[in-house]
C-alpha cells in the first residue's frame, strides 16, 4: 500500500476515515452482542449508502493492513483512466448539461449523435459510463434537478381508457418567448395547446399561439379532429377556456361527453400532466435555446419533434410506441367528420344583432348590411381572427352572407404585454437537433405508404 501523505489529506477524508476505523473496530469487539452489531451494521449501511459487501471489503481491509487499510489513500486513485476518454466530449457534456441542467442521459446521446464532430464518439460511450462520468462530476440525476431548481414532483392517481379515442385530455401551458413580430425589439410570450389520447399516450395536436383565448383552444381541437376523428369523451380542468358555454356547444352538437375534474384535483389528469412535463424537459426547454424567430419555425419542430421523437418511441408505462398502440386499440365504429362545412361552422362565434333602419348592423367597431327587416333581431356568426365575412343564421342554417359595409377592425384578439427578461443564449447543439428532427421527419414521410382513408369508419352528425 502506498504511504500516504498526511498534509495532502483534508478534514472531510479523514472524517470519512474515522467513521470507518470506529465501525470496524466496533464490529470485531466481541465483547458486543451481535444483534447490536448487526444494528450497528445496518444504520451505517443506511446511512452512508454503501453494502453489506462493502462492509465486509472494510474487515477484511482491517485484518490485512490495519486502520491504514481503510485509508483509501487518494494516490491511488489520482491516475486512472477516466470513463470518457474523448476530452472534447467530455467538454460537450458538461457544456450541454451547464447550458441546461435537466438534460437526461438519453437526450444528451440524441442531440451529440447530431453533432457530426461528436457522433462517432458518443457512439462508443455506453449510458452508465456517461452516468457515472457525470456522478464524478457531482452531477448526478438528483444534484441536475437541484441545480435546475425544479418544482419538487407531484404524485398522481392513474387510470386508463380502453381504447384509442374513447378518451381525449386536453391541456394548455405557458411557452417560450419569440421576438415580436410587429415589433422586433420587444418580444412576446407564446402559448401551447395540446391534445393526447388517453390510451395510447399519443401526441393528437399541439400548437403554440400568441395568446390562450378560446379561439386558440379551438383551432387546436379542430386540427385534433379533422385529423384522428371524434372521441367519445373529453377530460378537461377548469380554466376559462375549457368551461366557456361556444366550446361547450361545440362538444354537445359533436355528441362528445365534457368531463371537468373538481377544483385542486389535477391529478385526475394526470396523463397530460405527464405529457406536457416531458414536452417541457425534452422539446421546450430546448427550443428556447436553439435561436427560432417565428412561431412558424417554432411550430415546425415541435411537430417535428411530435413525430419523429415521442410518438415513435416506447412509452415508459405502456411499453409501446403511442402510434402503434393508437392504430391497434382504435375501435372500428370511430367517427369522422362527414359534412366539413357543417363541421367549420360550429366554431363560429354567435351573437345576436339589431338591424337599424338603413338596413345596418354593428358588430366589434365595423358595419354589415343585411336582407334582414328593419328592427329584426338575427342571430349572426363570424370568426374572430376575419371580421372581413359575417353569417346570419336561422335554426342553425345559413340564410345570407352580409355584405361589409365599413371595416374598421379585422380581428378581436388583443396583444399580450411583451417580456421583460432576457432571451436565452442561443445553443449550436440545440439549434441542429432541430434541424435533424425536421430533416428525418421529411423522410419518414416521403417513405411511409399513403394511408388507405377508405377504411375508415363514417357516422353521420345530426
Amino acid at each position: 500500500m502506498n504511504e500516504p501523505n498526511w498534509k495532502e489529506l483534508d478534514e472531510q477524508y479523514l472524517a470519512a476515515w474515522q467513521q470507518r476505523v470506529e465501525l470496524v473496530e466496533t464490529l470485531l469487539d466481541e465483547r458486543i452482542h451481535e444483534t447490536e452489531r448487526a444494528e450497528i451494521r445496518r444504520s451505517y449501511v443506511r446511512a452512508h449508502g454503501v453494502s453489506e459487501r462493502t462492509i465486509r471489503n472494510y474487515l477484511r481491509r482491517y485484518r490485512e493492513d490495519g486502520a491504514d487499510g481503510l485509508l483509501f489513500y487518494q494516490a491511488r486513485r489520482v491516475h486512472r483512466s477516466p470513463r470518457i476518454h474523448d476530452a472534447d466530449l467530455r467538454e460537450k457534456l458538461l457544456a450541454l448539461i451547464e447550458e441546461h441542467p435537466r438534460r437526461t442521459i438519453p437526450q444528451l446521446r440524441r442531440i451529440l449523435i447530431r453533432d457530426p464532430d461528436s457522433s462517432e464518439a458518443i457512439s462508443a460511450v455506453s449510458d452508465r459510463s456517461i452516468y457515472r462520468f457525470l456522478a464524478e462530476q457531482d452531477l448526478t440525476q438528483k444534484q441536475r434537478a437541484a441545480k435546475a431548481i425544479d418544482p419538487s414532483r407531484r404524485g398522481y392517481r392513474q387510470f386508463e381508457a380502453a381504447a384509442s379515442m374513447e378518451l381525449v385530455q386536453g391541456d394548455a401551458r405557458d411557452g417560450i418567448w419569440l421576438p415580436d413580430p410587429e415589433d422586433s425589439e420587444k418580444t412576446r410570450k407564446t402559448y401551447l395547446f395540446g391534445w393526447i389520447d388517453d390510451y395510447s399516450r399519443k401526441f393528437l395536436s399541439a400548437r403554440y399561439y400568441w395568446d390562450e383565448k378560446l379561439p386558440r383552444l379551438e383551432d387546436s381541437f379542430k386540427t385534433m379532429v379533422l385529423r384522428w376523428g371524434i372521441p367519445k369523451k373529453a377530460y378537461l380542468d377548469n380554466g376559462n377556456v375549457y368551461i366557456a358555454s361556444q366550446f361547450a356547444f361545440v362538444l354537445s352538437r359533436l355528441q362528445i361527453r365534457k368531463i371537468h375534474h373538481k377544483p385542486y384535483q389535477a391529478w385526475a389528469k394526470g396523463k397530460v400532466e405527464s405529457v406536457m412535463k416531458t414536452l417541457k424537459n425534452e422539446f421546450q426547454s430546448e427550443a428556447q435555446r436553439a435561436g427560432f424567430r417565428t412561431l412558424e419555425e417554432l411550430n415546425s419542430a415541435l411537430w417535428a419533434w411530435i413525430d419523429v421523437e415521442y410518438n415513435r418511441r416506447n412509452h415508459s408505462t405502456t411499453g409501446e410506441p403511442p402510434n402503434a398502440r393508437f392504430a391497434a386499440g382504435l375501435p372500428a365504429d370511430h367517427r369522422r367528420i362527414e359534412n366539413l362545412e357543417w363541421f367549420e361552422s360550429l366554431f363560429l362565434v354567435r351573437d345576436t344583432r339589431t338591424v337599424h333602419k338603413y338596413g345596418l348592423i354593428k358588430l366589434e367597431g365595423n358595419k354589415y348590411r343585411t336582407e334582414a327587416p328593419h328592427g329584426t333581431v338575427i342571430e349572426v356568426r363570424y370568426n374572430p381572427f376575419d371580421l372581413s365575412a359575417v353569417w346570419r343564421y336561422e335554426k342553425d342554417i345559413c340564410v345570407e352572407t352580409l355584405s361589409v359595409h365599413a371595416l374598421n377592425r379585422q380581428v378581436t384578439q388583443r396583444l399580450p404585454e411583451e417580456s421583460g427578461a432576457p432571451a436565452p443564449k442561443v445553443s449550436e447543439a440545440a439549434s441542429r437537433y432541430f434541424t435533424e428532427l425536421r430533416e428525418r421527419q421529411a423522410h419518414t414521410r416521403n417513405a411511409e405508404a399513403t394511408p388507405r382513408y377508405s377504411r375508415l369508419s363514417k357516422a353521420g352528425q345530426s
